[in-house]
């Protein structure tokens, strides 16, 4: 016998609410970055490499990279894919591990974030200008929040302890 499925329960849903949202504004960060062939993925990639090769003199391993945006290592591979083949990032031996892959930003990568970033500028003051910059700020401290509180959630465990 199936489950009645109650829809009114489901419209509370955080993770449509969530996913819709993220949704809309990936749409507006894409179009913004359009003009310079990157997408949002691809350019939150490049902010965060181009961060790690300041703070960390040099390269980051996949694994690591992966962790600090938040994405699983698979699908992360799947976002540097078209960046090595542009030249923007390029993997690294790591010397005290060879089993582990470093990536970097390169020049040509760093060439082109710059020219990426008066476009991110622009949708970021867009989106500050239509939704406040208090509610900016605190929907970008709430996020925080809940990703820090949500991270500690791993592996196949869900929140009803399976």
């Amino acid at each position: 016998m199936l489950e009645t499925i109650d829809l009114s329960e489901t419209a509370g849903c955080t993770c449509r609410r969530a996913r819709r949202m993220t949704r809309q504004l990936i749409r507006i960060f894409d179009n913004a970055l359009q003009p310079t062939g990157l997408s949002a993925n691809q350019f939150e990639v490049l902010v965060y490499l181009h961060g790690c090769g300041v703070e960390r003199k040099g390269h980051v391993s996949v694994g690591t990279l992966a962790g600090l945006i938040g994405k699983h290592p698979t699908t992360l591979n799947r976002d540097l894919k078209p960046l090595k083949e542009q030249g923007l990032v390029a993997d690294v031996a790591v010397r005290a591990d060879s089993r582990v892959r470093g990536v970097i930003i390169t020049s040509k990568g760093r060439i082109k974030l710059s020219k990426a970033i008066p476009f991110w500028r622009g949708a970021q003051s867009g989106i500050q200008k239509i939704l406040g910059i208090k509610t900016t700020r605190t929907l970008n401290e709430l996020l925080d929040l809940v990703f820090a509180k949500l991270e500690t959630i791993t592996g196949n465990r869900d929140l009803t302890g399976r």
